[in-house]
């Protein structure tokens, strides 16, 4: 019975202690800052979505000549360089095309036209071979160029190097705070991060080949929020 008793007021003990630093912690002077970082890096990878678009009143014909255009279209890929594994089908649609406004019974009588799309996904390695391979589909009979989107193979670094300068900043307004206000800076006592691209991240283009692509560079952000503890 002794030893229970021993037993049961060690448990009271601990738990006044837990209390105790928790209530301590409750009303702990704290002080929540903002940073942000940026870094940036030219592009080495990009991907490239185009096809061929035909229409006829004979959805056998439409599906017929884009099927032809679209085998030109990656013979034309094929022979200008781009691997096989790099194309990619990405979608295939066959109907009818929407009328624009109300059809009246005269237009409602004629034939539908039939829309049929196929459009291919090709990924690069690298962002030099762009041109030729808009310049390959077009001259091929493609005529749907719907987008380049560029990226960074590996963004670790940049990640690493923006997150850095984010806390830089969170730090630099802490110390600006914490002087302004009079009080001192103590330990961190949470940081959360979080992180974004900005730039040549993706990106639509007109049917025009003469028009030269430029990747530009793409930018990481990072930004934290760190609380301090202040005394």
């Amino acid at each position: 019975m002794k030893n229970s008793s021993i037993v049961f007021l060690g448990i009271i003990l601990l738990f006044l202690a837990v209390s105790f630093v928790a209530a301590e912690e409750n009303n702990m002077s704290k002080l929540v800052v903002q940073g942000e970082g940026k870094a940036s890096a030219a592009p080495d990878k990009a991907t490239i979505a185009l096809g061929v678009q035909t229409r006829d009143t004979s959805a056998t014909i439409a599906a017929a000549e884009n099927a032809r255009l679209m085998n030109e279209t990656i013979t034309a890929l094929l022979a200008a360089g781009i691997s096989e594994n790099e194309i990619q089908t990405s979608s295939y649609s066959l109907g009818t095309v929407p009328e624009d406004g109300p059809v009246t019974a005269e237009e409602r009588q004629k034939a539908p036209l039939f829309l049929a799309s196929n459009i291919v996904t090709v990924n690069l390695n690298n962002t030099e071979d762009v041109g030729r391979v808009l310049d390959a589909a077009v001259s091929a009979g493609s005529n749907s160029i719907q987008e380049i989107a560029f990226d960074l193979s590996d963004s670790q670094s940049q990640k690493d190097l923006a997150l850095t300068l984010a806390i830089e900043d969170a730090r630099r307004k802490a110390e600006i705070a914490a002087e302004a206000a009079g009080v001192k800076l103590g330990r961190v006592l949470e940081i959360s991060e979080g992180y974004g691209y900005v730039g040549a991240a993706s990106r639509s283009v007109a049917f025009d080949v003469a028009t030269p692509i430029a990747p530009g560079k793409m930018e990481i952000t990072a930004s934290v929020t760190m609380t301090y503890e202040i005394s």
